[in-house]
């Protein structure tokens, strides 16, 4: 009988545990979305930076990547919402705007740590606790951050060069994810369909656009 009873004392402890709140998730949202509040000001700063430097078509890359963490944001937000959490404030931090090329540079540095360090520690907290919303928020973000690095090395290494870099960067709405040109038919991350992706232009441009993804439905 006392068996029995020490049987049942560990079942209900167990379940109670398994059901607790997910409080490292929770923690990690809400860091979650004051880095990404910070990023959606910082590189709308950092196009702006860029228009002065008239370097145009690095700053509609900025206006796009400024957009794809706002959907970041969105994701994490409505994650948090699905934990009964749906009043945190977010916060943004101080942050620099230099040059574009020392602007770049920022980004590369900082997208890196995200994809390479920060999301895959999320993601590992939110698989323990098995939240789900969570789990996909966050692999979003560091997938789309990881192509964002990609993207600001390639643009930072051909800055001298800026008629050779693409004057419309396209967003993925539901993931962030941002593409360079428009031969994609799906999203590789969510794998929603290109004629959803938002196009983002600079406010001037180098020269006369010349490409065919001009005819693309835009949406800002």
């Amino acid at each position: 009988m006392k068996k029995s009873h020490l049987s049942l004392l560990f079942f209900i402890l167990l379940v109670t545990a398994c059901s607790g709140n997910p409080e490292k998730t929770i923690a990690n949202l809400k860091t979650a979305i004051d880095t990404e509040s910070t990023a959606v000001s910082k590189y709308n700063a950092f196009a702006i930076q860029a228009k002065r430097d008239s370097l145009f078509p690095i700053e509609a890359l900025f206006k796009a990547v400024s957009k794809a963490r706002s959907i970041h944001l969105q994701n994490h937000i409505a994650a948090l919402a699905s934990l009964g959490i749906t009043d945190y404030p977010s916060n943004i931090a101080a942050y620099d705007v230099k040059s574009t090329t020392e602007n770049l540079q920022a980004a590369i540095d900082e997208d890196t740590h995200e994809f390479t360090i920060t999301y895959p520690g999320f993601i590992k907290d939110a698989k323990k606790e098995n939240v789900k919303k969570a789990i996909s928020s966050f692999t979003y973000a560091q997938k789309a951050d990881k192509n964002h690095t990609r993207i600001f090395s390639y643009v930072l290494g051909n800055i001298k060069s800026p008629a050779v870099l693409a004057a419309v960067y396209y967003v993925c709405p539901e993931c962030g994810n941002v593409f360079l040109g428009t031969t994609e038919k799906v999203c590789d991350i969510c794998r929603t369909v290109s004629d959803k992706f938002i196009g983002h232009s600079a406010s001037a441009t180098l020269q006369d656009a010349t490409s065919g993804a001009t005819s693309r439905r835009m949406r800002e």
